[in-house]
């Protein structure tokens, strides 16, 4: 229990007072327990990028921590053997959700990413927000949910 708590202490970070602290603590908490019972077999592969156009890849310790608390296997080389993300996260930067989600179909359309369980069941997820899945401790129980 030490290294996980002080990992989940980590993740959460020192800039909430400590009624927060014990609040996010909880809200992660509930959600390890419920999944602390699935198999690493059963879990579902996640995949986060940072933009579209071009697409970009990215390995953040942040966002795996988070796709880990909430239940998921983070994915992030294409290139890997294995490589069969369930979910898409991108995590977008750019001003113009409408620019975003024009460069969507022709980017879910091309390479691997049609035969992927992401793309075909709909489970691609735009992160529109500068603070949320990004920054370390600002939100982490939202991120986590």
């Amino acid at each position: 229990m030490g290294d996980a708590h002080q990992s989940l202490q980590a993740f959460i970070g020192t800039d909430h007072t400590a009624d927060e602290i014990e609040q996010i603590g909880e809200r992660i908490g509930i959600i390890v327990h419920k999944l602390k019972f699935i198999p690493d077999s059963q879990r579902t592969k996640v995949s986060y990028v940072r933009e579209t156009a071009p697409l970009t890849f990215i390995q953040d310790s942040y966002v795996d921590q988070a796709i880990r608390l909430a239940g998921g296997i983070p994915q992030t080389d294409p290139t890997q053997s294995g490589f069969a993300p369930e979910v898409l996260i991108i995590l977008s930067d750019k001003s113009s959700v409408g620019t975003l989600l024009g460069e969507l179909p022709v980017l879910l359309s091309t390479s691997f990413w049609p035969d992927t369980g992401a793309v075909k069941n709909n489970h691609v997820f735009v992160v529109h927000h500068p603070e949320y899945v990004r920054t370390p401790g600002l939100h982490p129980a939202d991120d986590v949910e």
